[in-house]
């Protein structure tokens, strides 16, 4: 299998200039360039430039993805747009193959959310996947904190050994973690924020592009708080009037230059004078990874349970309506077997089957067979038409 590395950039405050455009297009000449977007593909080779140079110098977002395992969502922020020390619970990793860094750069910091595996992906494409991702930046800069508790449980199942049952088969009474991995019992979580019982689709994007086991998820989600409804009256004009002047005229530049996102920056900071923007969280006691892990099992069985039941109700709905058209679908297989086609056969068998499965569920089985007998006896010569039958067991 071939190696394929896909990188993409995009702007989001505001859009690149023709002479940053003419500096991207010297990083390579497999580049395809807009105002607001730059993206790298390569199936040998690789990226000559620090990807996250490239990010902190020119760009908002970049995802990157490797058909060998390595995934990256690395988001840049104005240093005062975020609060360093809110996001610095949730950023576990071993630095070597699952990474949650924030880095600080001369005018930004950037956080780094990485899986670094070699278990490899097969056939995959990049192109596509950062577009659902990049509200989930907005929603970072209004002090949501989701998308970081979601890559903690990512981190945290690595770190644990945690593996979903889903994915293999383990031995009776095998544990889910690595007995000998003593770093389990030690893996408290974070801050557990509001909403996530409520993913929209940046967020389940998100859970999709690392792969997220949506039973832990569900588990974790037990302890957090519905998302607080907006007030649409809020008295900002109010808190105004508490911003420093000096902020104030410094965020009124920054509209001026163009930069598109400032509203939220100034929102959060308007609330946070107001004193209203200290995020929603779970005031439940924080749990360790493994009480997680159990609550995980529970929601496992739960949901296999209810698609189970699920199907049987669909089935047994599908059952009562050919008792209800049993005697019409006989009639067509009647005409179907009478066109002598292979695709009239193949239509007749397919009917049968289903008639075949009214009959067991029903203890009808015997009545089945006689009136199954009476309808394929004139294709007795047809080896076509009974070679169907043998393979589907109906002789």
């Amino acid at each position: 299998m071939s190696e394929y590395q896909y990188y993409e950039f995009q702007t989001v405050d505001r859009l690149l200039s023709s002479t940053q455009m003419a500096e991207i297009r010297k990083l390579s000449s497999r580049v395809v360039l807009s105002s607001s977007r730059a993206a790298f593909n390569y199936s040998y080779g690789s990226f000559r430039s620090d990807p996250m140079d490239v990010l902190d110098e020119y760009f908002d977002i970049l995802l990157y993805i490797a058909n060998w395992g390595s995934k990256q969502l690395a988001m840049r922020f104005p240093k005062a747009a975020i609060e360093a020390a809110q996001i610095q619970p949730y950023l576990l990793g071993d630095e070597e193959s699952y990474v949650g860094d924030l880095l600080t750069t001369s005018d930004h910091l950037i956080l780094n959310l990485e899986i670094r595996e070699e278990g490899g992906y097969g056939w995959i494409e990049g192109e596509g996947l950062l577009d659902p991702l990049i509200p989930l930046r907005d929603a970072m800069l209004r002090g949501d904190m989701r998308m970081l508790y979601l890559f903690w449980l990512c981190c945290a199942a690595n770190q644990a050994g945690y593996q979903d049952d889903d994915e293999y088969e383990e031995d009776e009474g095998a544990a889910t973690y690595e007995d000998e991995n003593a770093d389990a019992d030690s893996l408290l979580e974070p801050p557990v924020p509001a909403g996530l019982k409520q993913l929209d689709a940046a967020l389940n994007a998100f859970v999709e592009f690392f792969a997220i086991d949506r039973d832990l998820i569900a588990a974790a989600a037990e302890a957090s708080p519905n998302l607080a409804t907006t007030n649409d009256n809020e008295p900002l004009e109010d808190w105004v009037g508490l911003l420093p002047e000096a902020e104030r005229n410094a965020l009124l530049l920054r509209v001026a230059r163009g930069e598109s996102r400032v509203g939220i920056e100034l929102l959060r900071r308007l609330r946070e004078v107001g004193g209203v923007n200290k995020p929603t969280v779970s005031t439940a006691p924080r749990r360790m990874f493994r009480e997680l892990q159990a609550a995980a099992q529970q929601q496992q069985q739960l949901r296999i349970k209810l698609q189970q039941e699920a199907i049987e109700k669909a089935r047994l709905a599908r059952l009562a309506d050919l008792a209800q058209r049993e005697e019409a679908i006989w009639a067509n297989i009647v005409a179907l077997l009478a066109k002598r086609t292979a695709s009239g056969y193949d239509q007749g068998v397919a009917l049968l089957i289903e008639l075949r499965e009214l009959a067991v569920h029903q203890g009808q089985q015997a009545a089945f067979t006689a009136r199954l007998r009476r309808v394929t006896t004139p294709y007795a010569g047809s080896a076509a038409f009974q070679r169907r039958l043998m393979e589907n067991r109906l002789v």
